[in-house]
């Protein structure tokens, strides 16, 4: 059998239709279904039932299921300490992060990962999980660690709390809600707001305790993915701010920021590590994993 016929057969399987996978693998949908044809032909059988809602694998497409993967995984560790064996590295880790984990979590534990795999190639990706998962699901990445803000994890993937974090409303330590207590969202209201982009159920909670109050959520805020940006308006502009609590600690710790006193305006999440399910590790990543873990119970300990 053709390996390339066999990934892209993997490809619709992972992602449900042609027309996702010809996306997702950076291929065309004529190049990818001809592919799927070709193997069809050469087993003499259908492989996918095509329908309006995508493909959905036959009896003999989910027979071939389980030797195209135990192949698929094979090759590629084989091609992965080949590489080491050429470029005398010790592999390469593809990490996705969100900003939030990416100081606090990501950094030292990839500092202490160095440390035990000096030559270990490391590739870090910033995000937001809703476009880091995808990348994840694709193998373009091996592990995301990121704040959950999603209500559903995809059964493709395995999920592991590190610890929580809080989103807060965060101003400047001068802005003139800074040092009142029992803030209103009526409070609120009355001064300008910058928000971060794909908040999630977070966002959503928060337009809702507006609603609740029976007030429309802040008009008109600035949308930005920046954080130096979200820094300069906090700073100069005296504008308010929903955010994870870690994000900003520096801030926090040197007095320059503060936590308004909201009282049902704050949220806890979960900074997560999220893996593929049902793979094996490689020792990198099983030891970054670890590493991970003892981040996070240093962090947690500095937060009691």
């Amino acid at each position: 059998m053709d390996l390339r016929q066999l990934r892209y057969f993997l490809a619709v399987i992972e992602h449900g239709s042609f027309t996702r996978a010809a996306a997702m693998t950076g291929r065309t949908q004529q190049a990818l279904s001809k592919g799927v044809a070709a193997l069809e032909q050469q087993l003499g059988a259908r492989l996918f039932e095509r329908g309006s809602r995508g493909a959905r694998p036959t009896t003999v497409g989910r027979l071939l299921l389980d030797h195209a993967q135990a192949a698929d995984d094979s090759l590629r560790s084989f091609e992965q300490r080949l590489q080491e064996l050429q470029t005398g590295t010790e592999g390469e880790l593809r990490i996705g992060t969100g900003p939030t984990a990416a100081g606090s979590l990501v950094a030292p534990a990839v500092l202490a990962l160095r440390k035990a795999w000096p030559r270990l190639g490391i590739r870090v990706d910033g995000g937001v999980l809703p476009e880091l998962l995808p990348a994840l699901l694709a193998r373009e990445l091996d592990v995301v660690v990121a704040l959950d803000t999603m209500l559903q994890t995809d059964p493709r993937l395995h999920r592991d709390l590190l610890v929580e974090d809080e989103y807060r409303i965060m101003s400047s330590a001068q802005h003139p809600l800074a040092k009142r207590a029992g803030l209103t969202a009526g409070d609120l209201l009355k001064h300008p707001w910058i928000m971060g982009r794909r908040l999630g159920e977070v966002e959503r909670e928060f337009r809702q305790h507006f609603v609740d109050a029976g007030l429309a959520p802040p008009a008109h805020p600035i949308e930005s993915s920046s954080l130096d940006f979200v820094r300069a308006l906090v700073r100069d502009g005296g504008y308010l701010t929903l955010l994870p609590s870690r994000l900003v600690q520096a801030e926090l710790v040197a007095g320059q920021w503060t936590r308004l006193d909201a009282p049902r305006f704050a949220w806890q999440r979960p900074l997560v590590v999220y893996t593929r399910h049902g793979e094996p590790q490689s020792d990198p990543q099983a030891r970054l994993l670890q590493a991970l873990r003892n981040a996070a119970t240093d962090v947690g300990a500095l937060d009691c």
